[in-house]
């Protein structure tokens, strides 16, 4: 049985690229999508923070070596649970985010092998 190699899937515009937005080379509709995905993986670290400390064996605030591992735990799994379509929070962050009497486009479905 032959497995292919894991490869990121094509985005046409990544929401998470922060430089780009610092450098301004986004349109104010990306822009809209890169904060609310951001906004997105803060909101879900804040969710995951406690479950990954006491799986970690520790509490919050306990100053062990396990709140190091337990932070960059916590800041992946955010990061990539809210990459891609996400969990479904940050489209609604974008469109809240968008002016007043502004249509926001749904972003059409694409398939993902």
């Amino acid at each position: 049985m032959q497995v292919a190699p894991v490869s990121p899937a094509p985005h046409a515009a990544v929401p998470h690229d922060l430089a780009a937005l610092k450098r301004g080379n986004l349109n104010p509709t990306e822009q809209r999508e890169a904060v609310a995905a951001q906004f997105e993986a803060i909101l879900l670290r804040q969710f995951l923070q406690e479950s990954v400390s006491s799986m970690m064996g520790g509490k919050s605030g306990d100053g062990g070596g396990g709140n190091v591992y337990g932070f960059m735990l916590t800041d992946t799994l955010a990061d990539k649970l809210s990459q891609g379509r996400g969990m479904g929070i940050a489209p609604m962050i974008a469109k809240q985010l968008a002016p007043r009497g502004a249509t926001v486009a749904a972003k059409p479905e694409t398939a993902q092998p």
